[in-house]
C-alpha cells in the first residue's frame, strides 16, 4: 500500500522544506519544529527502502550507533570537540537529542544513494558518501549553531569534528550498502533538498 505513494515522497520533501524556509524566515522559533521535519525525512527515506526488514536493521544500527557516538562526544569532547545540544531538537537522553540518531540515518542514506548509482563498489562508494556527508555537515553547521540545535563551547568547530564525521559516515554507509541492494530515490532527493535548504538558510 505504502509503495504506491512512494513516487510522491520527493514532492512531499520539497513542499515541507519550502514551508520550512518560510517559517524560518518569519520566526526564529521555527527551529523548534526541526525534530518533526527530521522525523518525517527519516520516515520517508525508511519507507522507500526495498526490503523493510533489512531497512529496520540498518536503521537500528545507524540510529543506535549515531546516538552513542554523540553521547560519547558530548561527555568527553574526544570525538567531535566540546559541544552540547540545545532544547530545540526535542527530547534528550543524557543530554543528547534522540532525533540525532535519525539525522545520522537520513544523512548517510542520502549521501550513499547519490553515489551508489555510479556502481563503484562498496568501499569506494562508502568513502565518497563519507565525503558528501561531511560536505553537507559543513553547510548545516552554521545554521545549527545560529538556531540553537547545538553549541560549540570553544567558539570554533574543530577540524577533527569533520574527520570523525567522515570516519563514522563511511562505516555506516558501508553497512547500509551491504544490507541494501536497490537505489533509494527518496534518499537521493533528500540530499539535494537538504543541501539547497541549508544553503539558503546560510544566506538569509
Amino acid at each position: 500500500m505504502i509503495k504506491q505513494f512512494e513516487r510522491f515522497f520527493p514532492l512531499i520533501l520539497i513542499i515541507f522544506h519550502i514551508i520550512g524556509l518560510g517559517l524560518f524566515i518569519e520566526s526564529d522559533s521555527a527551529s523548534s519544529l526541526t525534530w518533526m521535519n527530521l522525523t518525517l525525512c527519516g520516515l520517508l527515506v525508511f519507507l522507500s527502502e526495498a526490503k523493510l526488514k533489512s531497512a529496520l536493521l540498518v536503521f537500528a544500527i545507524i540510529f543506535t550507533g549515531g546516538f552513542l557516538i554523540e553521547l560519547i562526544g558530548t561527555k568527553t569532547g574526544v570525538l567531535f570537540g566540546d559541544y552540547s545540544y540545545g532544547s530545540v531538537l526535542g527530547w534528550r537522553l543524557a543530554g543528547v537529542s534522540l532525533i540525532i540518531g535519525v539525522n545520522w540515518y537520513a544523512i548517510v542514506l542520502a549521501a550513499t544513494n547519490v553515489v551508489r548509482g555510479l556502481k563503484l563498489g562498496y568501499v569506494l562508494t562508502a568513502i565518497i558518501a563519507g565525503v558528501l556527508c561531511v560536505a553537507l555537515d559543513v553547510v548545516i553547521e552554521p545554521v545549527a549553531v545560529k538556531y540553537g540545535f547545538w553549541t560549540w563551547h570553544g567558539g570554533e568547530i574543530p577540524l577533527f569534528n569533520y574527520i570523525t564525521w567522515f570516519v563514522f559516515a563511511v562505516i555506516f554507509s558501508f553497512i547500509y550498502l551491504k544490507k541494501s541492494s536497490k537505489q533509494n530515490k527518496t534518499a537521493t532527493w533528500l540530499f539535494f533538498v537538504w543541501l539547497g535548504f541549508f544553503l539558503v538558510l546560510n544566506f538569509i
